[in-house]
């Protein structure tokens, strides 16, 4: 069963109809490890553990160079790809524009349908249209953005469990 990410085309991606295959699969049977897809590396445990201790440490080097306290906020937010946070970013913009556009295009609408007695179709269609690329949008962007956003705070959770734990076990030992 191929239910690779990275064979997804930009359609599949965007409506996560990658998935698909998975889904009805599992509505047949129960699934088992080797029918979902391969973790990434970004995404195990070990790795993101790895990555908090070493900037951890990077920052209790940091820190006592400039006479400072450490800060684990830094050391976290550094595990995270500067990418990541743009996409959130940039799909929470998009999402105020298109939540902000809504009532606009609406009001334009209306005042077209309004102010005359006649429906002018050239006139509406573009504005119907319009209405619904808003609206497609307005919801991208904030089930993109939002899991995206939920992504980023697994990973936080993972690695600051991770590092507490594993710095517990030493203390035992």
């Amino acid at each position: 069963m191929d239910t690779s990410v990275r064979k997804a085309g930009f359609l599949s991606l965007l409506t996560v109809s990658w998935m698909n295959n998975v889904l009805k699969f599992g509505s047949r049977q129960p699934l088992e490890e080797k029918h979902l897809p391969p973790v990434e590396t970004s995404f195990k445990a070990e790795r993101l553990v790895a990555d908090l201790e070493r900037e951890w440490l990077a920052e209790e080097r940091a820190s006592e160079q400039n006479r400072t306290k450490p800060r684990l906020w830094k050391a976290m937010m550094r595990i995270i790809p500067c990418r990541d946070y743009v996409t959130v970013v940039f799909l929470r913009m998009l999402y105020a524009i298109a939540f902000h556009l809504f009532p606009v295009i609406i009001w334009l609408f209306l005042k077209s349908i309004s102010s005359s007695s006649e429906i002018n179709h050239k006139a509406t269609l573009p504005i119907v249209i319009g209405v619904a690329f808003v609206a497609f949008t307005r919801t991208l962007s904030s089930v993109h953005g939002r899991f995206k956003a939920e992504m980023i705070a697994i990973k936080l959770k993972v690695a600051m469990i991770g590092l507490v734990y594993k710095k517990a076990s030493t203390l035992k030992e």
